[in-house]
C-alpha cells in the first residue's frame, strides 16, 4: 500500500468519525414530565397513531442496595 493511499484512507476515516459525531449530536430528544400536586409523577403511556417504543432506566431505584458508600 502506497504512502498517499495510507494518507488517504485516513483523513476518510476521520471524516466518517466526525460525521458519526455530528450525528449523535444532533439526535432528537423529547423531555417529558407529570407533575400532580407538585410531584413527579412518570408517565405510562401516551395516546398516538405512529408506531414508536420507548425505552427507559430508573438508575437511581435501589441505590441503597448497590453497595456503594458515599
Amino acid at each position: 500500500m502506497t504512502e498517499k493511499l495510507k494518507q488517504k484512507l485516513k483523513m476518510w476515516a476521520v471524516c466518517g468519525v466526525l460525521i458519526l459525531a455530528a450525528g449523535v449530536g444532533v439526535s432528537k430528544t423529547v423531555s417529558v414530565s407529570n407533575t400532580v400536586n407538585g410531584k413527579e409523577l412518570p408517565i405510562y403511556s401516551v395516546e398516538t397513531d405512529e408506531k414508536k417504543v420507548a425505552l427507559s432506566f430508573d438508575a437511581a431505584w435501589g441505590d441503597g442496595y448497590s453497595g456503594y458508600k458515599k
